[in-house]
């Protein structure tokens, strides 16, 4: 049976935050998350995307080159994006994480995390979030649409 995810809004204000993986989908969420002023660890074995390179020289995230995951590196971390395109390897971070009641989101799976990111449209003092079970582009869809009414 199918997760099904509560809707809620939470606080990342200097929550730590581990990113397991550097590809184009993991460089999104980071940029997502940076937003909302919380402290990235990322670890990957290699970077796909330069971006994380200039976000580490800024001093945004720090990165752990050439690391494989291992389970010491969940010591004081709220949440935890499993990133990689490895399916098993995200499998075992999200039942891991799962096990010790820390938050995940696993980038290759609907339901084998207990996190899902929505689509977010915020302007002024609106944020609408918004989430298609687990369908991100029927997400952005939505979020164009709500875009639409609020900004005509």
């Amino acid at each position: 049976m199918a997760n099904k995810f509560f809707p809620v809004s939470i606080d990342l204000n200097n929550k730590n935050v581990l990113i397991i993986g550097a590809g184009k989908i993991a460089l999104r969420k980071t940029e997502t998350l940076l937003n909302y002023n919380c402290n990235i660890t990322v670890i990957t074995k290699d970077i796909l995307e330069e971006k994380f390179l200039e976000l580490e020289k800024n001093n945004r995230i720090k990165i752990f080159k050439n690391q494989k995951f291992e389970e010491k590196f969940l010591e004081n971390i709220f949440l935890v994006i499993a990133a990689t395109d490895n399916e098993v390897l995200n499998k075992n971070i999200s039942q891991l994480c799962m096990s010790k009641n820390v938050l995940v989101n696993n980038i290759t799976s609907k339901d084998d995390m207990n996190v899902r990111f929505a689509s977010i449209y915020e302007k002024d003092d609106i944020q609408i979030a918004i989430s298609a079970n687990a369908n991100p582009k029927k997400a952005v869809e939505i979020k164009n649409k709500i875009k639409n009414i609020f900004e005509k």
